[in-house]
């Protein structure tokens, strides 16, 4: 398998033959009131990548990005998505195919595998993380979530996860613009918990996603770490990580 980061919890697959998009967006113009200018360039993926499959997370749009499903997705490819979010899929897409996963279902096509999984979403939105394997490699992409109790029973059920892709910017929103009301208690993962999380996932590796990228002083504040951090935590939970940046690729 090989595996390259995209913008923000992007991430893009390849698999026998196949191509698979995982939380793949290109446009966040619609969320620059809230996220801020993107601190680096973005990358621009859509010209040139033709998926089989594509899946996502959730449906805000910093995760779901409807012009990549339209440009991307082959005119034979499948989108993948989690039940409950069934419906409000089906608002906003239109002439492709949609395999619908309840939790935990799984879905085997080219000696891939995909299943939803648990997850929590910070702000009560309805949202699942995702394993995907290819028989040599599992990935679990965690979205955008926030610790749960889960964690435990996942790393249990679900043996031999080499790289486990977790938020980690730990932000609190304040999203009073749109009607929500404040609260300082982290939307995401921060860097510990998600130290924390891979390792109860018996992950080979933690991958850090879904950080660096966006800050506003008023609506989106995460929090902040370095590479000390990271070496600490590593240490603490006795849990490898990786740091892929956007645009790189591990094989």
């Amino acid at each position: 398998m090989e595996i390259q980061k995209l913008n923000w919890a992007g991430i893009k697959l390849t698999t026998q033959n196949k191509t698979i998009l995982i939380d793949a967006v290109e446009d966040f113009s619609y969320y620059k009131p809230v996220l801020g200018e993107a601190a680096n360039e973005l990358i621009v993926f859509s010209d040139n990548v033709q998926a089989d499959y594509i899946i996502f997370t959730h449906m805000h749009l910093d995760h779901f990005d409807k012009s990549v499903i339209e440009k991307c997705l082959k005119k034979d490819g499948k989108l993948i998505v989690y039940s409950a979010l069934e419906p409000l899929v089906r608002e906003h897409v239109e002439h492709v195919e949609i395999v619908v996963l309840n939790l935990n279902e799984t879905f085997t096509e080219n000696n891939i595998t995909f299943k939803p999984v648990y997850a929590m979403d910070g702000i009560g939105d309805m949202q699942s993380s995702w394993i995907v394997e290819d028989g040599s490699t599992k990935i679990f992409h965690g979205g955008d979530t926030i610790w749960h109790n889960q964690f435990w029973k996942l790393g249990k059920e679900n043996e031999d996860i080499n790289y486990a892709f977790l938020p980690v910017n730990g932000v609190v929103v304040n999203f009073e613009i749109v009607g929500l009301e404040y609260s300082p208690v982290a939307a995401s993962l921060n860097i510990k918990e998600a130290f924390s999380a891979a390792r109860l996932l018996h992950a080979q590796k933690l991958v850090p996603i879904h950080y660096g990228l966006f800050s506003h002083e008023q609506c989106y504040i995460p929090q902040q770490f370095d590479d000390k951090d990271l070496q600490q935590y590593s240490a603490e939970t006795k849990q490898e990580y990786h740091i892929l940046n956007d645009g790189e690729v591990l094989i």
